[in-house]
């Protein structure tokens, strides 16, 4: 039985347990350049301040998981990347599994310095974007500055397959 639904999640209550069911698939982007993160300053009502995130989004009806993907980059950094064929698939994460059986769609993609460069304002929902070495962002997470589960599993298991990787 549904007792809470939105546009864009449900709340389920079957046998005695809830689980949430999200409307529509999830993506998010690592964007890198060179041996840095991109990162936004995501408004979130929830919480005093901005919180830093990587740019993602749904993927709206009729559109393709890797199309949405590139659209959320563009409306979250002012990036716009025409070519899917530069979204690298990473493994598939789930949020919360003790409540729901949805995963996030990870894509990583390498940005140019002058395609950062060259980026167009970025949607309202972001008050900032954040270029952060590997070191920053560590540094961040020790902090507790990062504290988005999902974004703290990417970027950390991004930074440490490129430090085993020859160069």
């Amino acid at each position: 039985m549904i007792v809470h639904e939105n546009p864009y999640f449900s709340v389920n209550f079957i046998d005695d347990y809830y689980s949430l069911s999200f409307s529509s698939e999830q993506v998010v982007i690592l964007p890198v350049i060179n041996n840095s993160i991109l990162f936004i300053k995501a408004i979130r009502p929830a919480f005093e301040d901005s919180v830093i995130e990587l740019p993602s989004g749904a993927v709206d009806k009729g559109e393709s998981i890797r199309k949405a993907a590139l659209r959320e980059l563009r409306e979250e950094t002012g990036i716009n990347i025409n070519n899917i064929d530069r979204l690298i698939k990473m493994p598939s994460i789930n949020t919360i599994p003790s409540r729901t059986n949805n995963f996030l769609n990870i894509f990583m993609i390498n940005i140019s310095m002058e395609e950062f460069r060259n980026r167009s304002k970025h949607d309202s929902e972001v008050s900032e974007i954040l270029l952060m070495s590997f070191k920053e962002i560590i540094d961040s997470i020790n902090q507790g500055l990062f504290f988005t589960a999902p974004f703290i599993a990417i970027c950390l298991t991004y930074i440490v397959n490129a430090k085993q990787t020859p160069k």
